[in-house]
């Protein structure tokens, strides 16, 4: 596992993996189809923010989560219960996912915005393997962080996210790991590999999407901040000065926003 989280466990970032979840549902999960399975094993359940989605849009499914960071587990059966989710139907593991001990086989698997903050994805991948049953369908949705555009481009904006990906390489993340999914799923022996690009391309034509999701952005953005500002890597100034950036393109009545994410999906 990556050696630091780049957005922290502190309950504002606990919450705002939730409302992010329900931000960007449509775009990821109006291409998955978990209909024909069963039993889920979900990788990096975190806070349960995709857990809830996966159980709104699938409800038959039982789902295992599992999760390396104990406080997510907690804050995740809080959340299920407090939209009224049938806990019953859900396990969360606190496991490293390079070292699963699991005592079920799934005949599916999720992995949503995981193998960005880990240093050997593969190693993941290939541990998840012998947990599935032959055809086990197995759904993968990463960053591809290079692809973050906006119009105009404000200075404060990219310095920001520079920073902020280079040092989740510095901590063992991999902000582009989506680009490699088909290499790495391949590498792992699954089968039957398919890969989409999925993501945002958000001008005047959607004005309201488009302030919700520069909104969602800039609180990504600023979820790092805490780790940045500790490590020297940026001041205080240049964090407000990034958020003003981002509140100023999302009223720009002109702005674009623009970002890709890699979604695939495989069989056992």
């Amino acid at each position: 596992m990556a050696s630091k989280y780049i957005h922290g466990y502190q309950e504002v970032e606990q919450e705002r993996l939730v409302e992010q979840a329900q931000v960007i549902e449509n775009q990821i999960f109006d291409y998955i189809d978990f209909f024909q399975v069963n039993q889920l094993l979900e990788i990096g359940s975190g806070v349960g923010a995709q857990t809830e989605i996966l159980l709104k849009r699938f409800p038959h499914l039982a789902i295992t989560g599992v999760e390396y960071e104990s406080k997510q587990i907690e804050k995740a059966y809080k959340n299920l219960e407090k939209h009224g989710f049938d806990t019953d139907k859900v396990e969360f593991v606190h496991q490293d996912a390079t070292r699963l001990d699991l005592k079920k086989e799934y005949d599916g698997a999720f992995i949503c915005w995981v193998l960005e903050h880990v240093e050997d994805p593969l190693a993941i991948l290939k541990t998840m393997k012998p947990c599935l049953i032959e055809g086990a369908l197995v759904v993968v949705t990463e960053v591809f962080n290079s692809t973050f555009y906006t119009y105009p481009e404000r200075k404060e904006v990219q310095d920001y996210w520079k920073i902020y990906n280079d040092y989740q390489i510095r901590i063992g993340g991999d902000p582009e790991v989506g680009a490699k999914l088909g290499n790495l799923l391949s590498d792992a022996g699954y089968q039957d590999i398919q890969l989409r690009s999925g993501g945002f391309h958000l001008d005047k034509r959607e004005a309201e999407q488009k302030r919700k999701v520069f909104t969602y952005w800039k609180n990504l953005m600023s979820s790092g901040a805490p780790n940045l500002i500790e490590e020297n890597l940026l001041t205080e100034k240049e964090v407000l000065a990034m958020q003003k950036a981002m509140d100023e393109l999302r009223d720009q009545a002109d702005s674009v926003f623009f970002y890709r994410f890699i979604q695939a999906t495989a069989c056992r």
